[in-house]
């Protein structure tokens, strides 16, 4: 699986956090967080305080304690009360993409990532915010590419 080292830009990011205590609770309810989120109508409603550096949407992962805080996100440097404001700090991040529907391929490539392909490389991890990349465009089609960036030294 292809993967390029990326040095990213601290971001700001806007947008609902949940918390789940285990990667295993996380796989199986973002799906359902992300379903709730847009029949709400609350990813247009973020979608309009977007800023124009990213076409798109954010999931991101906050280590917080044993646990991670999912958040559904857009870059924005808007401060509103109804959002949650967190940062996404710069720094050297391993980018691979996801091709196909989500979120059955953003689970593999994420699985295989984790499991075969850093511990075979000569990347160490760091104590920072993983994310997902969701660019405009149809989520289940077979050419979605789906950006999944995980943090390094």
């Amino acid at each position: 699986m292809a993967y390029e080292v990326k040095a990213f830009v601290e971001l700001t990011v806007i947008g609902e956090a949940r918390f789940y205590e285990s990667m295993e609770e996380a796989q199986e309810n973002i799906p359902k967080f992300w379903d709730e989120f847009n029949r709400s109508g609350k990813n247009k409603q973020l979608e309009k305080l977007a800023d124009d550096k990213f076409n798109g949407f954010f999931g991101v992962c906050f280590p917080k304690g044993t646990g991670t805080d999912y958040m559904i996100a857009v870059s924005s440097e808007q401060k509103t009360e109804e959002w949650e404001v967190n940062t996404i700090p710069a720094g050297n991040y391993l980018k691979f993409e996801a091709i196909g529907p989500v979120p059955r391929e953003i689970q593999r490539v994420t699985n295989e990532a984790y499991e075969v392909i850093i511990p075979a490389s000569q990347h160490d991890l760091r104590h920072a915010p993983e994310f997902e990349f969701y660019p405009a465009g149809n989520l289940k089609a077979k050419d979605y590419v789906t950006e999944i960036w995980i943090p390094v030294e």
